[in-house]
Protein backbone atom coordinates (compact mmCIF):
# COMPACT_ATOMS: atom_id res chain seq x y z
CA UNK A 1 0.00 0.00 0.00
CA UNK A 2 2.55 2.47 1.26
CA UNK A 3 4.53 1.84 -2.24
CA UNK A 4 1.04 2.99 -4.06
CA UNK A 5 0.54 6.02 -2.48
CA UNK A 6 5.00 6.63 -3.30
CA UNK A 7 4.30 5.83 -7.41
CA UNK A 8 0.71 7.98 -7.52
CA UNK A 9 2.47 11.28 -8.03
CA UNK A 10 4.96 10.31 -10.86
CA UNK A 11 1.71 8.64 -12.79
CA UNK A 12 -0.49 11.85 -12.62
CA UNK A 13 0.86 14.39 -15.36
CA UNK A 14 0.77 17.96 -15.03
CA UNK A 15 -3.11 19.88 -16.20
CA UNK A 16 -1.57 21.85 -19.42
CA UNK A 17 -2.93 25.32 -19.71
CA UNK A 18 -5.78 24.94 -21.60
CA UNK A 19 -7.75 22.32 -18.95
CA UNK A 20 -7.25 25.08 -16.35
CA UNK A 21 -10.01 27.73 -16.69
CA UNK A 22 -11.69 30.19 -13.70
CA UNK A 23 -14.88 28.27 -13.88
CA UNK A 24 -16.75 31.95 -13.36
CA UNK A 25 -20.07 29.64 -11.68
CA UNK A 26 -18.46 27.97 -8.88
CA UNK A 27 -17.68 32.23 -7.50
CA UNK A 28 -21.32 33.04 -8.43
CA UNK A 29 -22.49 29.55 -6.27
CA UNK A 30 -19.89 31.02 -3.51
CA UNK A 31 -21.21 34.39 -3.75
CA UNK A 32 -25.34 32.80 -3.51
CA UNK A 33 -24.52 30.44 -0.66
CA UNK A 34 -22.55 33.43 1.61
CA UNK A 35 -25.81 36.15 1.11
CA UNK A 36 -27.72 33.08 1.96
CA UNK A 37 -26.48 32.14 5.34
CA UNK A 38 -25.92 36.21 5.99
CA UNK A 39 -29.63 36.02 5.89
CA UNK A 40 -30.77 32.91 7.34
CA UNK A 41 -28.13 34.43 10.11
CA UNK A 42 -30.22 38.13 10.89
CA UNK A 43 -33.65 35.73 10.13
CA UNK A 44 -32.52 33.41 13.36
CA UNK A 45 -31.41 36.67 15.35
CA UNK A 46 -34.27 38.17 14.85
CA UNK A 47 -36.64 34.70 15.87
CA UNK A 48 -34.21 34.67 18.91
CA UNK A 49 -35.19 37.63 20.25
CA UNK A 50 -38.79 37.11 19.98
CA UNK A 51 -38.51 34.22 22.80
CA UNK A 52 -38.77 34.91 26.31
CA UNK A 53 -36.08 32.35 28.17
CA UNK A 54 -37.31 31.25 31.50
CA UNK A 55 -34.74 33.25 34.29
CA UNK A 56 -33.12 30.68 36.63
CA UNK A 57 -35.04 30.43 39.59
CA UNK A 58 -38.13 31.94 38.43
CA UNK A 59 -41.61 30.67 38.82
CA UNK A 60 -43.47 30.38 35.24
CA UNK A 61 -46.76 31.16 37.57
CA UNK A 62 -45.46 34.75 39.11
CA UNK A 63 -44.21 35.95 35.28
CA UNK A 64 -46.93 38.61 33.71
CA UNK A 65 -49.09 37.27 31.25
CA UNK A 66 -48.11 38.89 27.86
CA UNK A 67 -52.00 38.56 26.43
CA UNK A 68 -51.15 35.82 24.41
CA UNK A 69 -52.92 32.75 25.62
CA UNK A 70 -56.85 33.30 25.72
CA UNK A 71 -58.29 33.72 29.57
CA UNK A 72 -61.03 31.53 29.93
CA UNK A 73 -64.21 33.45 31.51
Amino acid sequence: MNTLVAVLPLAAKDPSPQDVNPLWYWFGIFVFLAVATVLLWLSLRKHLKRVDFPVEGEDASKRPDDGASPTPS
